[in-house]
């Protein structure tokens, strides 16, 4: 799971280094709106992750 987590914060990471390169606002949007969905599915990924771990242990 922590590999999980540092994807997830690698891609925040390095979308605030391209927002900081100054891109046009279309690409800006488009490439936040692409890290967004792959923080929501990874996060997904997790929780599923979490709740089978939690089930398998009882």
């Amino acid at each position: 799971m922590r590999e999980i987590e540092a994807i997830i914060t690698a891609a925040q990471a390095e979308y605030r280094r391209f927002v900081a390169s100054g891109p046009d606002r279309e690409t800006r949007t488009a490439v936040g709106n692409a890290v967004r969905f792959l923080t929501a599915d990874l996060t997904s990924v997790l929780d599923l992750l979490t709740a089978t771990q939690t089930r398998a242990r009882s």
